[in-house]
């Protein structure tokens, strides 16, 4: 990663320094100044396969494991608080979960909101079906 980085020159990563404020204010503004927490899948694809990413290199197995979680990358560049909460097993007993994203600087809420959805769907006890056939 560090390889496919070095290209990148000071002035460029200057510039998109810059805009960070530029995407974080744009981002508020489209969002934040409606609803106080947007709630996205945690990720976009169910879990990998196993192997999937034996011997593709760095790039490749970022590139895809990014698509897995695109409603991520945004909230990271801009630094909005956000979790990602457990939220119960799908059709075929995996573990999903959803992402709670707030307005900067109110991770109370967030908590609050995370501490609310553990409480009506307990998810402690739910186990994925492949782990309830061991013995």
């Amino acid at each position: 990663m560090a390889r496919a980085g070095g290209p990148i020159s000071e002035r460029r990563i200057a510039a998109v320094r810059a805009s960070e404020a530029r995407l974080t204010r744009r981002v508020n503004e489209m969002i934040f100044d409606d609803v106080d927490v947007l709630v996205t899948p945690g990720t976009a694809t169910g879990p990998p396969r196993v192997g999937q990413y034996q011997r593709r290199g760095a790039l490749y197995t970022a590139n895809v494991a990014t698509r897995r979680s695109p409603f991520v990358a945004i909230f990271n560049a801009t630094g909005q608080p956000a979790a990602v909460v457990p939220w119960g097993l799908d059709n075929d007993g995996l573990p999903v979960s959803v992402q709670l994203v707030g307005r900067p600087f109110d991770e109370a809420t967030l908590l609050a909101l995370a501490a609310q959805i553990a409480a009506a769907r307990p998810w402690a006890d739910c186990l994925p079906s492949i782990l309830e056939h061991r013995n």
